[in-house]
């Protein structure tokens, strides 16, 4: 699962500090624009404000003059066109509080200013009448510029991490479908379903184990069939010699034919336990009921032990050890019959010839055992490490029950090694060749 860890790790910094990175850039930008276009309207609201000031006490100065010279003031004021951006009106100056500087400057000539949100006033001093000409315009105003891109922005962020998040679970919501399909497959009996496992896979090693264990409940499933068909015909045949032979021993009344039946019916029963036997030796190899103690084991010299054991008269056997000796980390009983078995296997079907060779390749060692036998067939090589599986017929007859390649096939498995059969280019029979890790070589595949 550390695809999927380090993806969603990525996955988070990318959304959080890259698109906010990104993101915080572009809204520094346009703060920075902002503020040099928020100078310029200041400075130009400024000058506007100070232009329109000077023209309202150049138009005041001259009206209250004209207006201190005439009678009729207000009938001008009345006339005066209001709705434009210019208004006149006269005010009493006792109902106009001031302070007494302000008053003083007032009255000394001095136009007085004042400004509201809504207009600018000028006052002017009529000293005649002691009122006050008031011109009145609207404020300066600049146009601001209320921009979206704040709101904009915080926008794309989030839509942008959610896109971020939807392109990393796509690839993982098809993948665990494609598992959940798989399994649901496989649940309804369909045990060769298996799991393209991709290079780049968030579930890669789910994936992988998904897959190891529908092989492994194959070959459960394959072996238990196996082992049913081969008890209800192997066990059939001398339990039908066995009471055939009871049923005989009942009617015969000669002892040396009685003894002779007995005997066969003794044999027919060795038969039978030796089947059993067989049966429990490869049903007690399976890696769940076992414990193997591994160590370190000279396979040369184990292999030199196995050869003395079978070793026959009328058989040439060639061995072709390694100068040094190789170590692999194994137990040394199971690969003790993971040798006599490919030994037992080789006698058997040869013609007079066998050799047997251990070589190192790198971190591994590679043991080949070949004979001048008929061989294995191309499309019988995978079906031949299957239990109660046998090779073609020799001109010899083949004891056994077709379980030594198969505990050979499982014990391989169990020290991470691999078995091949190919046709042996010297002898042109069958080549078993074995591969096995060096003792300090990690397991781990």
């Amino acid at each position: 699962m550390r695809y999927l860890t380090l993806s969603l790790v990525a996955v988070v910094l990318i959304a959080t500090i890259g698109l906010g990175w990104m993101f915080d850039g572009i809204y520094n930008q346009y703060l920075n624009q902002n503020l040099d276009q928020s100078t310029t309207q200041s400075q130009q609201e400024t000058s506007g404000q100070q232009s329109v000031v000077d023209t309202l006490e150049q138009v005041g100065t001259h009206l209250s003059i004209a207006l201190s010279g005439i009678d009729n003031r207000q009938d001008f004021i009345e006339q005066w066109p209001n709705e434009g951006p210019l208004s006149l009106r006269l005010k009493p100056l006792t109902n106009f509080p001031l302070p007494k500087a302000l008053l003083a400057d007032l009255i000394a000539g001095q136009p007085l200013l004042l400004e509201t949100d809504d207009s600018i006033a000028m006052h002017f001093y009529l000293p005649a009448t002691d009122e006050l000409l008031v011109l009145t315009t609207p404020p300066v105003t600049v146009h601001q510029n209320n921009s979206f891109l704040p709101i904009l922005l915080t926008s794309l962020f989030y839509l942008a991490v959610l896109l971020l998040m939807l392109l990393w679970l796509y690839p993982l919501m098809r993948r665990l479908m494609t598992l959940r399909q798989t399994a649901k497959s496989f649940g309804e009996g369909n045990l060769n379903q298996r799991i393209d496992v991709g290079s780049i896979s968030y579930i890669r090693d789910l994936e992988l184990e998904f897959n190891r264990m529908a092989q492994r409940i194959d070959d459960l499933v394959t072996d238990i069939k196996l082992l049913s068909s081969a008890v209800s015909h192997d066990l059939r045949t001398p339990l039908a010699r066995i009471r055939f032979g009871i049923d005989t021993i009942q009617e015969e009344d000669d002892p040396v034919l009685r003894k002779r039946f007995e005997q066969r019916i003794s044999d027919n029963v060795d038969e039978m336990v030796d089947l059993v036997e067989s049966l429990l030796s490869y049903a007690r190899l399976d890696q769940t009921l076992i414990t193997i103690n591994k160590a370190p084991v000279d396979f040369a010299a184990l292999t030199t032990t196995c050869i003395k054991n079978k070793s026959q008269d009328d058989i040439q056997l060639t061995y072709h050890a390694p100068k040094q000796a190789v170590f692999v980390d194994g137990d040394l009983s199971y690969l003790m019959i993971l040798m006599s078995n490919l030994l037992q296997n080789a006698h058997q079907y040869c013609q007079g010839k066998i050799a047997v060779k251990i070589i190192a390749q790198g971190s591994d060692i590679v043991v080949t055992v070949a004979d001048n036998g008929p061989g294995i067939p191309v499309e019988q090589r995978e079906q031949i490490l299957k239990p109660f599986i046998r090779g073609q017929s020799t001109e010899k007859k083949v004891k056994g029950y077709g379980m030594g390649l198969a505990i050979v096939k499982r014990i391989v498995e169990w020290h991470h090694g691999e078995i091949i059969i190919e046709n042996s280019p010297k002898l042109q029979g069958a080549q078993f060749s074995v591969t096995l890790p060096k003792a300090g070589v990690s397991f781990l595949k």
